[in-house]
């Protein structure tokens, strides 16, 4: 399996599945829940509002509309700040490379989901991601890319995961 680690936009990678880190209406809001909404316009914002939410640590699937991937995977992050388990993000992972699965996705980009207004430390988010790679194996999944927005995301996640580089 390829493994990236990049820095960047995760809304103009062309890779089948992207996972947005958001809220529980599924709504939008800021950082790059936001970015998600607004790149891939007004019907994934009709479409989340059938969804009815979702819980934390579950994922639910979109089309991507106009961006330049087959579909969207919402991902609730617990809100660390707030008291959440930090053990709930590690469901969005395994949530969200599951349903990737299910739909034959041989590429997924992840972000360093509720990291931003949630509060998950991005050392803590690296550490959850190396463990979900340690055990994740896929025959479906070839890439998965995660996609880091600052500088000093992108060096904490490339020291913690420095053995998955390619």
């Amino acid at each position: 399996m390829n493994i990236k680690i990049i820095q960047g936009d995760i809304t103009k990678l062309k890779v089948d599945i992207i996972v947005n880190a958001a809220n529980k209406t599924l709504l939008g809001g800021g950082g790059v829940d936001g970015a998600i909404h607004r790149a891939a316009g007004p019907q994934l914002l009709e479409e989340c509002k059938k969804l009815n939410g979702c819980k934390t640590g579950k994922a639910k699937i979109t089309r991507g509309y106009n961006l330049p991937i087959k579909f969207v995977i919402h991902t609730v992050g617990p809100a660390y700040k707030m008291g959440e388990d930090i053990t709930l993000l590690k469901n969005c992972y395994k949530n969200s490379l599951k349903i990737a699965e299910e739909n034959n996705c041989e590429s997924i980009a992840f972000p360093a989901i509720a990291t931003g207004a949630f509060g998950v430390p991005i050392e803590k988010s690296a550490e959850v991601v190396k463990e979900i790679l340690n055990k994740f194996t896929s025959n479906i999944i070839k890439k998965i890319i995660f996609v880091l927005y600052n500088d000093y995301d992108f060096n904490v996640y490339k020291g913690i995961l420095k053995d998955y580089k390619s």
